[in-house]
């Protein structure tokens, strides 16, 4: 299984690499998984300031891929907060208006978030608009270990490249597990699972995240389905296991449930609407 998975994640860093080499990459791009996503994102950066001939970008000699790569390019912002606990508003706001002044030297301004953790909601819904809408010449690289740190209105902007296998954890365990029993379109394991997660009092916050974890897995599936992705793993299973369309009806109803949680406390109403609504579309 470890020699599948470092396989898997030698075929995802070829592709990212082929895509900065070909421009393809997107000016807001969320970095995820596991490994050097600061490494990856640095990488990029050069790309979008290099001087050097195409086919041959980041070329790593001229004078702005050298100055990326020292950490010294006054168009290249690493985004931090030293005096914060997470990046302030006041250091966002700045950055949002500096983001609209033409670079100094370089091609592009390209501001690297290498930590999405330390982004609070708010703290995102400043940057959506300069993300949305901002400058042509103004980039955005996120670096996530998962991309469910951001915020769906940030995500649905961005082109994500996931890097490696993420960090599960617990949530990550639980999605899986809810994925399968999709998959074996179980129903009434669907009504334990749900239970279970009431009975253990699952926090609002945690069920946020399971739900968007599995939703990433349907979606996955759906690409799989579609002949746009490997059928390796899970997603295979599921994309042999259900339509596309029940993928997408099961995918949109997480989205949405997850979506009420933000504003319903009630996570014992959420968990047993979404399964009755799972075992309708399954």
């Amino acid at each position: 299984m470890d020699q599948l998975t470092e396989q898997a994640n030698r075929r995802r860093a070829e592709r990212f690499q082929r895509a900065v080499r070909q421009h393809a990459t997107g000016s807001a791009v969320i970095l995820s998984g596991g490994g050097d996503l600061l490494g990856a994102a640095r990488f990029l950066a050069e790309a979008m300031e290099c001087e050097g001939a195409e086919g041959d970008i980041p070329c790593g000699r001229c004078g702005p891929c050298r100055k990326v790569r020292a950490g010294i390019h006054p168009d290249v912002t690493v985004v931090t907060d030293s005096e914060h606990k997470m990046i302030s508003i006041d250091t966002l706001r700045t950055l949002r208006g500096d983001a609209y002044i033409l670079p100094n030297e370089g091609k592009r301004k390209v501001y690297i978030f290498p930590d999405c953790s330390l982004l609070d909601a708010r703290a995102q819904n400043v940057l959506l608009k300069v993300v949305e809408e901002g400058p042509a010449h103004a980039a955005f690289l996120f670096c996530a270990q998962s991309s469910a740190q951001l915020l769906p209105t940030i995500r649905s902007r961005c082109t994500e490249w996931k890097l490696g296998e993420e960090e599960r954890g617990e949530e990550g365990e639980q999605a899986e597990a809810l994925c399968r029993l999709l998959c074996r379109r179980d129903r009434l394991g669907l009504c334990a699972f749900f239970t279970g997660l009431e009975t253990a009092k699952c926090k609002r916050e945690e069920l946020q995240e399971l739900l968007e974890q599995s939703r990433r897995l349907l979606t996955d599936a759906l690409l799989v389905s579609y002949g746009c992705a490997g059928g390796d793993g899970l997603s295979g299973e599921l994309s042999r296991a259900l339509t596309p369309a029940q993928l997408n009806g099961a995918a949109a109803l997480l989205q949405t449930y997850g979506q009420q949680l933000r504003f319903n406390l009630n996570v014992g109403h959420v968990t047993g609407a979404l399964s009755a609504a799972l075992i309708e579309a399954i």
